[in-house]
């Protein structure tokens, strides 16, 4: 028999393969489960298990290189954040247009150390604010999560008055969030984005782990240079 050639009744050899897959002629093959599904659940956390993740989201911060306080309310906020503005000497800054952090007015606490806070975006120019964004002394922003085991504070950029520059370009980054953005680690993370979002994911989310790191092909290490220099996290108990 010549090599390749299919011998026999053509119809049989094709109904024995059908059978052998369990595929009926004209038919579907079954749909087959996501192996991911499942791979990245985050249960739900108690209040005091967030407090506990606070501890551990200040240890891993700090061991990068950041500064974090813990605040029991918005007076304790507002005593932090003119710490921070003193100690970086901040004259101007620049924050987020985003609804928690326009409860808690702290263009006041600008105000009362004699420095000037922004919202971005303040025109629809949006290349003059982007320098603008990158000669302020600080950015401040609103982390809807944070991973506790690495030190994390998760950005996603889904609106315009969110951008990325506010969070990368200023020397100094100051992150805002309660306790109850704290999730273990990147299982939570996606559950959020899946929960948020759904299928409609941001273009971009940012994620920040203390000052930023860069290392040249001499293995010199600079901070600073493609994201802040200092950066802050201030956590809020949850109300």
């Amino acid at each position: 028999m010549a090599k390749g050639l299919l011998t026999g009744d053509r119809k049989e050899f094709f109904s024995a393969i059908r059978q052998n897959i369990k595929t009926p002629p004209g038919g579907k093959v079954p749909r087959m489960e996501n192996p991911m599904d499942g791979l990245f659940t985050q249960r739900d956390t108690t209040v005091e298990e967030r407090q506990g993740l606070r501890e551990r989201f200040i240890h891993e911060w700090t061991t990068l290189g950041g500064k974090a306080f813990a605040v029991k309310n918005r007076d304790e906020l507002a005593s932090a954040l003119k710490e921070i503005i003193q100690e970086r000497e901040i004259k101007n800054a620049m924050r987020w247009d985003h609804p928690e952090l326009t409860k808690l007015r702290l263009e006041n606490v600008f105000y009362g150390a004699q420095a000037d806070l922004f919202t971005w975006p303040l025109e629809k120019i949006y290349d003059k604010w982007i320098g603008r964004a990158a000669a302020m002394d600080a950015g401040i922003v609103w982390a809807d999560i944070a991973m506790a085991e690495t030190g994390t504070v998760v950005l996603p950029g889904s609106s315009p008055g969110r951008p990325t520059n506010v969070s990368v370009l200023p020397i100094t980054l100051i992150a805002i969030f309660t306790t109850s953005q704290l999730v273990d680690g990147f299982a939570g993370v996606v559950k959020f984005l899946k929960e948020r979002f759904g299928t409609k994911l941001p273009t971009t989310t940012t994620f920040i782990s203390g000052p930023s790191r860069t290392t040249d092909i001499e293995m010199v290490l600079t901070i600073g240079v493609h994201g802040s220099r200092y950066v802050y996290a201030l956590i809020l108990d949850e109300e």
